[in-house]
Parts: C-alpha cells; sequence; structure tokens
C-alpha cells in the first residue's frame, strides 16, 4: 500500500511541483483528490512484476576472486550461469561489465553505493547468451557508473594494464577489456556511451566492437542516456566478435533505442569470406583523428598518431584506395557528447535508472534499489560522477534544458556529416583512444584525476551520437611498447563489412604488440590474444 500524504506533506510537493495551494478550502479538495488517486494506485502497487530469465539456468553467485587468479583486477565476481544447452556459443565462456543484469548474481556498476543489489531479472542481451549457450563466468570490474575513461575510478580498484601493470586498462569497460587475458574467459561485453568499449581495447591490445546503434539490444543494461547507449562484445579475434553478434544482434519490442528498426547481417559468414587483400576497397584517414599531438596533449599523444599512421601504411600495401577525408563537424563532438552527457545522466539519476516516456521493458526492481542506495549514499559517489550530476542539475534549473536540447539538435550535422564522407569512402580509419595508456597515479589532485578520465575519447564519442559502427583493432604499437588501437568506423548496420576488412588485415599481419613481447612480463603469466 502506497502511504497517504497528510495536508502538510501535499502542500509541501506541491511547492517543490511548483505551485502553492492558496486556501484551505483547495487544500482540503486536494487532498480528497489525492486519497482517491492512491486508491487506485494501490491497484497498480499490488500487482505481481513480469520477471524476465531462464527457469532452466542453473545460477551460482559465486565469489569475489583472490588476488593470484585475477593479478589485473579485472573481475569483479566469478559465478557460474549457464543452461548446458547447443547454440552458436556452446562452449564460448563469456564475462560481463558489472551493469549488465542477471538475475540472482549481485551488480553493483562499480561503486560501493549499490553494493548488495542482487537483480531479479535477466538482462535481454544475457537471455540471448543463454538461448545459445553461453557460459557466463565473470561479472567485470568498471569505472564507478561507467562515468571515467580511465579504468581507476571502480570501488574494487583500478583495473591494471595487462602491458603495464603501473598503468591502467582504461575504462569504463576496462575489466572487459582486460579479462580477456585470463584462460578462463573467451568473450566479454561492455557498454559503450563515449568509447567505453574501444578505449580499454586499444590500450590492452585486444578487438572491441562499438556496434551500429540499437544493433543489439539494451534491455536490463544500466543507463546514461537512451540516445549515445551502445553495448558491444570484445574479443581476441574476428571470428569471436563475429560469434557474439550472431547470437545478440536484432530487434526486441522491449528496447526503445531500436524504434526505427534494426538490420542484421550474417556475421561469421562475413568473416569467413573475407578478401585476402583490400584491392578496391576506399579507405578515408580522417584528418581530424589526428589533430592531438598540441604540446598540451597527454603523454603518448603524438606517439599514437605516429603508431597508426604505420599500421595505415600497412592496410595500403594490402591494395586499399587510401585517401585523407575531412569532417570539420569530427572536432566538435566532444563538446556534443558532453552536454548530452552531463544532462541526460541526471534526467536519469532522477529518474532511478528508467527515466520517462518511453515504450518498453523497464526495471521497477532496479529504480527501487537505486533511489535507496542514492538517499542514502549519495556522498560515496565519486568525483566523475558528483561533478556532471552537478552540472546538469545546474543546467536544467537555470537553462531549463535548453543546453541538452542545442547539443541533440547539432548532433544532426555532426550525423550528416559522417554519412556524407561515408557515401564517398567504404571505411573511416582514426586512431581509438587519442593516447596510449596512462599510468595509475592515485596522488594527482581530485580535478586533474576527473578531467584525465575523459582525456582519451576525443574521437570515440563521436560515433555514439552518429550510431554508425566503430571498431578498435590492435593493429598497433608505441616504442615503448603499449598498444595502439586503430579505429575503423562503417555505415550503419554495415557491422559485417568492419569484420571483413579488419580479418583481412588479422590474417595479413596479427595483432600487435605480438605475444611474446607479452611473456611473463612484471612476473605475471597469463594469456596473451594471439593464443
Amino acid at each position: 500500500m502506497i502511504r497517504r500524504l497528510g495536508k502538510p506533506q501535499l502542500q509541501e510537493y506541491a511547492r517543490k511541483a511548483g505551485f502553492e495551494v492558496d486556501t484551505d478550502v483547495e487544500l482540503d479538495e486536494f487532498h480528497t483528490v489525492s486519497d482517491s488517486l492512491f486508491d487506485i494506485l494501490d491497484t497498480l502497487d499490488q500487482m505481481e512484476p513480469n520477471t524476465i530469465l531462464n527457469r532452466n539456468a542453473r545460477r551460482d553467485a559465486g565469489r569475489r576472486p583472490t588476488s593470484p587468479e585475477d593479478p589485473l583486477n579485472a573481475i569483479v565476481r566469478w559465478c557460474n550461469v549457464g543452461t548446458g544447452g547447443e547454440g552458436k556459443l556452446t562452449g564460448k565462456r563469456v564475462g560481463l561489465k558489472d551493469m549488465i543484469s542477471v538475475a540472482g548474481v549481485p551488480m553493483s556498476l562499480g561503486s560501493r553505493v549499490m553494493y548488495g543489489y542482487v537483480p531479479d531479472t535477466d538482462s535481454l542481451l544475457v537471455d540471448r547468451l543463454l538461448a545459445e549457450g553461453a557460459e557466463i563466468v565473470a561479472i567485470l570490474n568498471m569505472d564507478a557508473f561507467f562515468c571515467s575513461g580511465s579504468g581507476e575510478t571502480s570501488d574494487y580498484g583500478v583495473t591494471r594494464n595487462p602491458w603495464d601493470l603501473s598503468r591502467t586498462a582504461g575504462g569504463s569497460s576496462g575489466g572487459s577489456a582486460a579479462a580477456l587475458y585470463y584462460e578462463k574467459i573467451d568473450i566479454t561485453f561492455g557498454s559503450d556511451q563515449g568509447g567505453s568499449i574501444r578505449l580499454p581495447a586499444s590500450w590492452c591490445g585486444v578487438l572491441g566492437l562499438k556496434p551500429t546503434y540499437g544493433l543489439i539490444p539494451y534491455t536490463g543494461i544500466a543507463s546514461s542516456d537512451q540516445r549515445t547507449d551502445h553495448v558491444g562484445p570484445l574479443a581476441r579475434t574476428v571470428e569471436d566478435i563475429a560469434l557474439a553478434l550472431d547470437a545478440v544482434a536484432g530487434r526486441d519490442s522491449s528496447d526503445p533505442r531500436q524504434h526505427c528498426g534494426v538490420s542484421t547481417e550474417r556475421y561469421s559468414e562475413a568473416v569467413e569470406q573475407a578478401p585476402k587483400d583490400f584491392s578496391g576497397v576506399r579507405l578515408g584517414v580522417l584528418t581530424e583523428g589526428f589533430a592531438f599531438d598540441s604540446e598540451r596533449a597527454p603523454e603518448g599523444t603524438a606517439e599514437t598518431m605516429g603508431a597508426v599512421r604505420v599500421a595505415i601504411e600497412r592496410i595500403r600495401e594490402l591494395g586499399a584506395t587510401i585517401t585523407e577525408v575531412s569532417i570539420p563537424e569530427h572536432a566538435f563532438a566532444p563538446t556534443l557528447a558532453f552536454a548530452i552527457f552531463v544532462e541526460g545522466l541526471t534526467a536519469t539519476f532522477t529518474g532511478f535508472g528508467n527515466g520517462y516516456h518511453w515504450v518498453g521493458r523497464y526495471s521497477p526492481h532496479f529504480a527501487l534499489e537505486f533511489g535507496k542506495a542514492l538517499k542514502a549514499f549519495a556522498q560515496d559517489l565519486p568525483p566523475t560522477v558528483k561533478v556532471p550530476l552537478t552540472l546538469g542539475t545546474y543546467l536544467r534549473e537555470q537553462y531549463f534544458s535548453t543546453i541538452y536540447a542545442k547539443a541533440q539538435n547539432l548532433s544532426a550535422a555532426l550525423c550528416r556529416a559522417y554519412d556524407r564522407v561515408l557515401d564517398t569512402v567504404d571505411f573511416i580509419l582514426m586512431p581509438a583512444a587519442t593516447h596510449y595508456a596512462h599510468r595509475y597515479a592515485p596522488s594527482l589532485p581530485l580535478s586533474d584525476r576527473v578531467r584525465r578520465g575523459w582525456s582519451n575519447l576525443g574521437n570515440t564519442v563521436a560515433t555514439n551520437i552518429t550510431g554508425h559502427p566503430a571498431l578498435s583493432m590492435p593493429a598497433a604499437v608505441a616504442k615503448n611498447g603499449l598498444p595502439v588501437g586503430v579505429m575503423v568506423v562503417g555505415r550503419r548496420f554495415h557491422d559485417a563489412d568492419i569484420l571483413g576488412l579488419v580479418r583481412t588485415y588479422e590474417r595479413a599481419y596479427g595483432w600487435l604488440p605480438q605475444p611474446e613481447d607479452r611473456a611473463d612480463r612484471d612476473g605475471v603469466s597469463y594469456r596473451t590474444p594471439a593464443n
């Protein structure tokens, strides 16, 4: 039963809504009407919720890893969820970012604020994975509330870079990239609102795909802003990326992000039939994607740009036609993305994770636990969350969300610009992360730690706004041996074309750094992506 409001509380909430109940008579009338409305709401409150889960699945919530079995701090929890059934992913062991709901398995979004929350419903992604025979074996570390690309804001601790333990794996899906170096994990999934799949993939030297917007349903995954939410796979091989898409891509009415329709392809087939060279392929190298090597840029920026240029020359050697292309609007993408992020995140928090005004599957259980957690522990949120929430609240209250509206309107020009260039070339190339992995530096001032969490996403955010598919492939290496990701952008719902291109490169050159460069570095032994 929903608690009734007394007359003083009714007056208080009227003021919060922006008006006064002027007279005692009017207040009495409001009170009478509200009581009758609460009677109606009680009927809804007593209805049983619909839970979505595979009841044939075994569900072992598991345990926290020990330090020796998780030297990269990539794992939040080992678990065991699966059906033992047959499907496209039979035999594949999958890890999920700690914001993808698995019924019966704790989910915390990398933050102590949400400790103790256990979903009662599977995300649609999990439902499809289980239906195709996958075994979910791990919940993976992430930046708290997916609000940083640094890999160091999780309340479980920093996720370490497998090529240099003094550096971070990147974020916010850092655990999803680093965990691929463990024998027990074959494929992982992360979310990407501004680069959070591609950035750690670039820093860790694995493949990471931000699919076309809406290709994989996002239902049951914690959201930042529906406009930029993406979920996608990370893996060591293109075959596994394709296999994952074959299993989970496609439309479902529960996800409002798919309202314009979804076009799927035969991803594994595209990889199997990838040509031996790039004859006839037109590639555009984005001028603005290399415009970050100023003196004020972070360490590794200029070297990252140079390493990607070397990889592009390898592509040219395989017969591709390569031209320089320009999208001036690309340079403004971080500005648009920040405006969308701060107000969009604030609106999502205000709506307790669900928000309003969309058709699809809501999560009352998550909203309840999210709201209770924020009410009790909001002070424990990291600065990378507090700063955007503070600014978003200010912009909503003082500028009435006009900044958000302007950014959304201007994003149409960015979309058209990418489409225009992709009418003249087949793919666009640029660095994924704009610099290589930075060192973990907990003693940095708060302001520096917050800002460097967003320092590497100058190239990735554009396609979160435009919705084009973008993949980071480990095709370059810096002089210090750190991986550098090359980002390939394609036409919407032509994700299979990207996989075919990447497979051709993989077959010809393999991935960098080379496996022997990883062996027993830092005294830690674990699998390399090529194994």
